[in-house]
C-alpha cells in the first residue's frame, strides 16, 4: 500500500496518540504510528452497535496497513479502550471507556435516512455556494461514520466542513458572520448529521464527499 500523504497546517495543533515502545513476549518492540487521535476515535465511534470487529475493519476504514492497525490496537488495548473478543482470536470489542472517549451513542437512525439527509445537505451546500449574497462558501464537505458500513441502524453522520469568505461578499465590507451560526443554518435542524470543522485526515480515511 502506498504511503498516505498527510497535510497539516502550521497554525493548527493535531492531537496524536502517544509514540511509545511496547515490549511484548516473543515479539519485538512496537512503536505507535503518529495518527491523529481524532481519526482513530472516528473508527471506534463506528464500532458502536457492532458485535465485534477486526484489525482488518480498522485498516479498511482508516485506509492504513494491517500492520499499522495492529500497532494502534496494542496501544488502545493497553489504555483500556478496546479488548480482545472471546468469540474469535482476531476479533475485538470496544470497551465502555472506548465508547465514551469516541463520543458514540446507540445507533437509532436507518442508514437510508442518514444518506438522504446527507444528500439534502449536499444540495443546500450547492445552493449556498451559488448564492452571490452568501458571506461564506463551503470549500470542503466530507461525511463519514457507521452509515458507510451498511448497517441497518446507524448514528448521525459526521461531516467535516471547511468555510471560506465568499468571493463576492469579501470585498463588500459586510459584517462577518459567526461560523457556528452558519453551520447551524446549514444543518437545517437535522439530527442525522453533525457538522464539525474540516481536518485533513477526514479525506484520508473512508468517506463520502458532498462537493
Amino acid at each position: 500500500m502506498k504511503n498516505r500523504k498527510r497535510q497539516s497546517r502550521a497554525h493548527a495543533k493535531q492531537l496524536k496518540l502517544p509514540s511509545v515502545s511496547v515490549a511484548r513476549k516473543h515479539s519485538p518492540s512496537l512503536e505507535m504510528p503518529g495518527l491523529p487521535l481524532a481519526e482513530v476515535l472516528s473508527f471506534l465511534k463506528e464500532t458502536r452497535g457492532a458485535i465485534s470487529w477486526t484489525d482488518r475493519d480498522m485498516a479498511s476504514s482508516l485506509k492504513i496497513t494491517a500492520a499499522t492497525a495492529k500497532q494502534v490496537l496494542v496501544i488502545l488495548e493497553l489504555q483500556g479502550y478496546v479488548k480482545k473478543s472471546a468469540d474469535a482470536e482476531s476479533s475485538w470489542l470496544t470497551t465502555l471507556n472506548g465508547e465514551s472517549l469516541s463520543g458514540s451513542i446507540t445507533p437509532r437512525f436507518t442508514s437510508g435516512k442518514v444518506k438522504h439527509a446527507l444528500s439534502s445537505l449536499a444540495e443546500r451546500i450547492k445552493k449556498l455556494n451559488a448564492d452571490p449574497h452568501s458571506r461564506l462558501s463551503v470549500t470542503e464537505a466530507v461525511a463519514f461514520g457507521d452509515f458507510l458500513a451498511g448497517r441497518p441502524r446507524v448514528q448521525a453522520a459526521d461531516v467535516g466542513i471547511r468555510l471560506e469568505a465568499h468571493g463576492a461578499a469579501a470585498g463588500l465590507g459586510v459584517p462577518a458572520i459567526d461560523e457556528r451560526d452558519f453551520m447551524k443554518e446549514l444543518r437545517a435542524g437535522s439530527t442525522m448529521i453533525k457538522l464539525r470543522p474540516y481536518e485533513s485526515w477526514m479525506n484520508s480515511r473512508s468517506h463520502r464527499r458532498l462537493l
